[in-house]
């Protein structure tokens, strides 16, 4: 990701620090916070009784100072994923906007065969049916419309991609399990191409910025 000014996407008050793409103040708080030092007491104690603890925490720290704290990365998964939805999805509907406002904003490549004018409807449909205004059937049938014109295969058991990024608007909690909770770090597992990065960083500011404001401000 560039930076021509070198300040932190994040917070916008330091200097990156590499490897990282946020500064080291982002990095630290980030690190402190995410339940690594459990995770490291859980496998010294186990040690000390001859037992083996591998810890995804401990696997996914380890991978991030070798290589770098994203600041995607950061915001998804730090702070917005850790943003609970309520019964009424308030926070999905935000998120299913934040995806409309992409959506508008990738390149159409990543959405072939489908037209702009069929990307956006089905967009704006998404919102729709998350605010009531259109019936589950009608939901289900826009869905399967959409998957065949995008070409989507939906019996083959695949790695995730820009398709699904697009479908997943109009699916309900249900379909997700565990990924309904870990959202924005899946939907940019759909589209992680780093060129992408600085519009990522952009909707997550115009669309979250009050949480990612309070997560530096506490």
């Amino acid at each position: 990701m560039k930076n021509k000014n070198n300040i932190c996407p994040v917070c916008g008050k330091y200097p990156i620090y590499p490897p990282h793409e946020v500064c080291l103040d982002c990095y630290q708080r980030t690190k402190n916070n995410s339940g690594l030092d459990e995770a490291l007491m859980e496998r010294e104690k186990l040690a000390s009784e001859g037992r083996v603890l591998h810890h995804h925490l401990i696997d996914d720290w380890h991978n991030i100072d070798m290589n770098g704290l994203g600041a995607i990365q950061l915001m998804g998964e730090y702070i917005l994923d850790k943003i609970e939805d309520d019964e009424k999805h308030l926070w999905h509907k935000r998120r299913i906007r934040f995806m409309q406002d992409m959506v508008k904003e990738l390149d159409m490549k990543y959405f072939a065969p489908a037209t702009r004018q069929q990307i956006d409807d089905f967009a704006q449909a998404s919102v729709d049916f998350w605010d009531g205004k259109i019936a589950i059937q009608e939901a289900r049938e826009r869905h399967l419309s959409m998957c065949k014109i995008v070409q989507k295969d939906i019996m083959k058991s695949s790695d995730w991609e820009p398709k699904d990024f697009l479908l997943w608007m109009m699916e309900t909690e249900e379909v997700f399990g565990w990924m309904w909770y870990q959202w924005f770090e899946c939907i940019h597992a759909c589209i992680p191409d780093k060129y992408n990065d600085e519009l990522w960083i952009k909707m997550f500011h115009k669309h979250f910025h009050d949480e990612i404001k309070a997560w530096v401000d506490k």
